[in-house]
């Protein structure tokens, strides 16, 4: 039971972390690549993520540890191309493809989304606060899994989520960025979906 609370824990992380990739070459983000620690938390267990982004979001990937002492320890990686994520897991340094999934949010942007994704996610702007000494729009957003809403606050900077926050069966779900580097070179292999 505690490893299906960590897989889905890492869902909903991820899902709340990597809202999409942008559709038809549309800008994301208003940063055009990027590199970003996190850490996200819920219930006393902490995961420490890496988002890579390039071409101002169109290509996107995060990768964190799952490590639950006595059972099981790995490294994931997640690539996001349109409507799939690709997850693979890493072992010894290898690759190995695990799943194919759709992505949850193909369409979720904050850099000036439609009033039809507004409606979408119920976007509602909150004002602005710093945080990691950036000027960050703050909104409140939902994401449906599993006929669950799920309402997320999020502190977003050009359009790049650098917190979150939820409540998820009565736990705090919670990720926020450690590190951010801006306009950085990213490796190609970051986004690699084929061996």
């Amino acid at each position: 039971m505690k490893r299906i609370s960590y897989i889905l824990l890492a869902t909903l992380l991820l899902a709340a972390t990597v809202p999409a990739t942008a559709q038809n070459n549309a800008r994301r983000y208003g940063v055009k690549s990027g590199i970003i620690k996190l850490v996200a938390s819920s219930g006393g267990a902490e995961t420490v993520e890496t988002q890579y982004f390039d071409d101002y979001g169109n290509k996107e990937s995060i990768t964190y540890t799952i490590d639950i002492p006595g059972l099981v320890k790995y490294d994931t990686w997640i690539v996001t191309k349109g409507d799939k994520m690709f997850g693979f897991n890493i072992t010894e340094g290898k690759r190995s493809k695990v799943t194919e999934n759709p992505n949850p949010t193909p369409d979720l942007t904050f850099l000036n989304p439609s009033p039809e994704i507004v409606a979408k996610y119920n976007i509602k702007e909150l004002g602005e606060e710093e945080f990691l000494g950036r000027k960050c729009k703050m909104y409140n957003y939902d994401i449906v899994q599993n006929r669950n809403t799920i309402t997320y606050t999020g502190w977003v900077y050009k359009g790049i989520l650098l917190k979150s926050q939820a409540k998820v069966r009565r736990r705090d779900v919670v990720t926020y960025a450690t590190e951010f580097k801006e306009n950085v070179a990213v490796p190609a292999s970051a986004f690699q979906t084929e061996d």
